[in-house]
């Protein structure tokens, strides 16, 4: 990141992700781009509270919330300058994806929502579980009743050893699709990676419950069995 500090030239296109500002008097007012609407010359913004004097990298993070969602017009921004690009995470979409919500209709905004989902896809091929959770996050977010995306982003937290916040995510799962075998199972290995194995068993008779016909559960119901002595 360079030099927050330094005065660049005032422009008025930026791209998502970037942080910006407009000065007034003696008080800054930064803005996060989350998403442009071309159709509209919009920007959807992040405000934060203003500050006496620019962050730098170290403040940066420190800013604070003031509005998490504003439609604004492009060049409603006077004298806007580019302070640091940077990455939309999660946290920073609950406003905008709230309006998504209450603005349009279903079919516009899923697609967006299976972009979170591809993305978290191709990150978790890549290994990089906690990108992946963020970009799982921000789907679950948009639709919290995307259940792949709450078994994929519990998934990642298995492959970080997260077993208890992973268990969390796949009853959330359930929540949404009470009768899925997969969570159900999970759940149990997980609680069997933890040396539970009461409860494990528990899950992988209800699994077996389920789907009868997968083997997976009854082979770690045998298992479990064996450590518990009741094999």
């Amino acid at each position: 990141m360079s030099n927050l500090n330094e005065q660049a030239a005032s422009q008025s296109y930026f791209s998502e992700g970037d942080i910006f500002y407009t000065q007034d008097h003696k008080q800054y007012y930064l803005y996060k781009l989350l998403a442009f609407d071309k159709d509209f010359d919009c920007y959807h913004v992040l405000r934060y509270e203003p500050v006496n004097a620019l962050p730098n990298n170290e403040t940066l993070s420190d800013l604070e919330v003031q509005v998490y969602h504003s439609p604004i017009d492009r060049n409603g921004f006077k004298d806007a300058k580019l302070l640091t690009a940077s990455k939309i995470v999660a946290d920073d979409l609950i406003g905008y994806h709230e309006y998504l919500r209450g603005t349009q209709d279903p079919e516009e905004y899923i697609p967006i929502a299976t972009g979170y989902y591809q993305a978290g896809y191709t990150l978790t091929d890549e290994k990089k579980y906690y990108e992946a959770i963020d970009a799982y996050s921000k789907a679950i977010d948009l639709i919290p009743t995307f259940y792949e995306a709450i078994d994929n982003m519990a998934f990642c937290k298995m492959d970080l050893g997260l077993w208890a916040d992973a268990i969390e995510d796949f009853q959330e799962s359930l929540e949404v699709s009470p009768n899925s075998m997969l969570a159900v199972f999970s759940i149990g290995e997980c609680y069997f990676k933890m040396g539970d194995y009461r409860k494990a068993k528990e899950q992988f008779e209800q699994a077996i419950d389920i789907d009868p016909t997968h083997q997976l559960p009854r082979d770690f119901l045998n298992k479990v069995n064996i450590l518990l002595g009741e094999a």
